[in-house]
């Protein structure tokens, strides 16, 4: 007589469980990196703004609006030669050289370039989200909004952010939604269908290529 071979259901269960185990831990472990990138990205936005305000408090002006800057921080300060001494941060001349006032006068860290340029802030000249994007400050006006857009003092979290991750971020620190608040749905893809749904940030199915801005 041949005897029969194969699993118990006793076995069976435990491979089951073993797998719902690896499969809850790849997940849990998932969610924990998608946590410190939201974490990483708010601290950044604080770590910029906080430079922003020491500068602005010790030199009466703001980076990258300086005319004098080489005289005035020394350091390897490059002098702002468009739209400067008004105290805006205005795209893209003024923005490009934000970066470079903060290094020179010790407000920040970090190896970028030191020439102005009218161009969309890179890596180059701007510190980076998680996702790679650049981030940066600007006196700008697009963002979403209900109305028309003005243009306000903001810090930029850079593109290439998820829009789950986008909504994530504004309940931690704003009122969670993508159009009101201190924390907008902003450039470059502001009012892209798969960032936002009216008011609110798309979750299910959303978008790879988010991006927001915290006014101050």
């Amino acid at each position: 007589m041949n005897k029969q071979t194969g699993f118990t259901l006793i076995e069976i269960a435990i491979v089951l469980v073993i797998i719902g185990l690896l499969t809850g831990g790849v997940l849990k472990g998932q969610e924990l990196i998608t946590n410190a990138k939201v974490n990483n990205t708010i601290t950044k936005m604080d770590g910029l703004k906080a430079a922003v305000f020491g500068f602005q408090d010790r030199f009466r002006a703001l980076p990258g609006d300086m005319g004098n800057a080489a005289t005035v921080i020394g350091n390897g300060a490059v002098n702002c030669a468009t739209g400067c001494d008004n105290g805006l941060i205005q795209p893209w001349y003024n923005t490009s050289l934000v970066t470079n006032h903060l290094l020179a006068a010790g407000f920040y860290s970090g190896a970028y370039s030191t020439a102005e340029s009218n161009t969309v802030p890179t890596a180059q000249n701007a510190p980076t989200n998680p996702w790679g994007g650049p981030m940066f400050v600007a006196y700008y006006n697009n963002y979403y909004t209900a109305g028309t857009a003005t243009s306000r003092n903001g810090i930029y979290t850079g593109r290439s952010i998820p829009s789950s991750v986008m909504a994530e971020i504004d309940r931690k620190i704003d009122d969670g939604t993508p159009q009101t608040g201190s924390f907008r749905s902003a450039y470059p893809v502001a009012t892209s269908a798969s960032c936002v749904s009216g008011n609110v940030w798309v979750i299910a199915n959303g978008g790879s290529d988010c991006a927001g801005v915290q006014f101050f």
